[in-house]
């Protein structure tokens, strides 16, 4: 199967760090930005990467935007230009076009005109951080959609070593446990694989049921979760 091309427009913290991800899976990336420093910040990982104005149709017709795959708008603030962005890309036939914007309000304005799909980075922090404070055991916290989240949890030190069979997190918590990160490295467990103590396990569910897990396997004593409940 061939590679699908992706280009990233804006190079930012965001964009870049986008174009970081996606060539470190090896994925062809095409990105453009018309800040010659933030070009130059990606060319020693990025050949093909160009100082360009993508509210500029000609420009992106030059660049070969006519083969793109996937398009991810991270412009930003600048939302004048991310709608003309998207409306030219849409009418360049690209199939998946995600728009980064800074305020809701103009999510469904940006999905009349072609966005596939719109993110508010903010928006998304925002909610992680308030369940993260909310939950001392939440490491991260990132939501799927509107039930359904990933959560990283730090185990107990005092944790008693057990299997994902013993544990057995789907029939016991309703939680699907994707991952373990120990040591640094990180791995997908299968079932004789045991949750030990200082890993960080990730784990997919509702936040009431993710709760619950963590409450079983996390680093807050009970004593302070008896005082967080008073």
């Amino acid at each position: 199967m061939a590679k699908k091309l992706i280009a990233v427009i804006g190079l930012g913290q965001f964009g870049k760090a986008i174009v970081e991800e996606l060539v470190e899976n090896g994925c062809d990336v095409l990105a453009i930005d018309t800040d010659q420093e933030r070009v130059a910040s990606v060319k020693n990982i990025l050949p093909t990467v160009a100082i360009a104005d993508s509210t500029n149709e000609l420009a992106l017709d030059e660049l070969g935007f006519k083969d793109v795959d996937i398009a991810i708008i991270a412009i930003g603030a600048a939302i004048d230009a991310t709608i003309i962005t998207t409306a030219l890309l849409k009418d360049l036939g690209i199939p998946r076009i995600l728009v980064r914007v800074e305020n809701d309000h103009y999510i469904p304005i940006l999905k009349k005109i072609g966005a596939t799909e719109v993110i508010t980075p903010q928006k998304i922090a925002g909610i992680g951080l308030a369940n993260r404070i909310n939950e001392d055991d939440f490491r991260d916290f990132y939501s799927l959609d509107s039930k359904y989240s990933i959560v990283s949890i730090e185990v107990n030190e005092n944790f008693e070593p057990v299997t994902l069979i013993e544990a057995n997190p789907k029939a016991n918590f309703n939680v699907m446990l994707v991952l373990i990160k120990r040591n640094g490295k990180s791995f997908v467990p299968g079932g004789s694989d045991s949750i030990l103590p200082g890993d960080f396990v990730y784990v997919v569910g509702t936040k009431k049921d993710v709760t619950e897990f963590s409450h079983y396997v996390g680093v807050i004593s009970k004593a302070k979760r008896a005082r967080k409940r008073k």
